[in-house]
């Protein structure tokens, strides 16, 4: 899992180096805080199944190379369809420099977690 969260950061400072041409995000697509809310969500989820083994199955969305489970309350509590999520994804993917800038924000959105977590203990 710590090797995914290297993975994650060295590929947003590798895209964060591309070109910074402004590229507008349409209606239909999630805004970029709220991407990056439902990618935590989803991303939480991920490293909750591998380490449990055991995962909620309301249905499969295509996530970074595999599918995965997909738990309907992640769409619902962020107030979101299948088809919303799904489309958003397309379009950040095909635009690495806002895709950077949505993983720039689950990050920050992780470490505070992780921190919260951390002095918890």
């Amino acid at each position: 899992m710590l090797n995914k969260f290297w993975f994650c950061v060295f590929l947003v400072c590798l895209i964060s180096c591309s070109d910074n041409k402004s590229i507008s995000i349409p209606d239909d697509v999630l805004p970029k805080d709220k991407m990056a809310a439902v990618m935590v969500d989803l991303h939480l989820l991920e490293a909750s199944i591998n380490v449990t083994g055991v995962g909620p199955r309301n249905g499969d969305i295509d996530f970074p190379g595999k599918s995965i489970p997909l738990d309907i309350n992640v769409l619902k509590n962020n107030n979101i369809t299948k088809v919303q999520f799904e489309d958003s994804f397309r379009f950040y993917t095909n635009n690495p420099q806002l895709l950077s800038e949505v993983y720039q924000l689950v990050l920050n959105d992780l470490s505070k977690m992780q921190a919260e977590l951390s002095k918890k203990k």
